[in-house]
């Protein structure tokens, strides 16, 4: 009987505690890994005061470089962005930091047909810098307050 009372209590405790005890909150990873990258604003016109697009909204994506103007990682197209669907999420895919203290940039793009439009910048940034902050999303804007990216990184 005892048995019976502890296997029920047992049952019990896991579905009070959710499970928990078998199912990880969070992935692990074995390198600082950027799990998410919002582009939480942009400026609203070019350096001339021109609409990003002629004849529709800008087609926003990102790319993750360092500082010899490597590419890490380049971001799908959202199409024709407009101002209420912001902030913009990306996923890398196991965008994995090896070294923590390569220095980051990330650049924004308006896709056109010809050649992109060249939005701006925000960094520069390392895995150390958002460890030592002590969150694991840290926020960047550039020099003029009208690009605001926040990068989410996991270790």
């Amino acid at each position: 009987m005892a048995r019976y009372m502890i296997v029920l209590l047992l049952i019990f405790l896991l579905f009070v505690c959710g499970c928990e005890l078998f199912e990880p909150d969070e992935e692990t990873y074995d390198y600082p890994t950027i799990t998410k990258i919002k582009i939480i604003k942009i400026p609203d016109a070019d350096d001339n005061g021109n609409a990003w697009d002629d004849f529709s909204s800008p087609d926003i994506f990102c790319q993750v470089i360092d500082s010899l103007n490597n590419i890490y990682y380049t971001s799908s197209t959202k199409q024709d962005v407009f101002a209420d669907d912001f902030p913009l999420i990306f996923r890398p895919d196991n965008l994995e930091l090896l070294d923590k203290e390569r220095e980051f940039a990330i650049a924004v793009y308006d896709e056109d047909l010809t050649s992109d439009d060249f939005i701006d910048i925000v960094g520069p940034f390392s895995a150390q810098i958002i460890m030592d902050d002590s969150s694991n999303v840290y926020t960047m804007v550039n020099y003029t307050w009208t690009l605001e990216i926040a990068v989410t990184l996991r270790w």
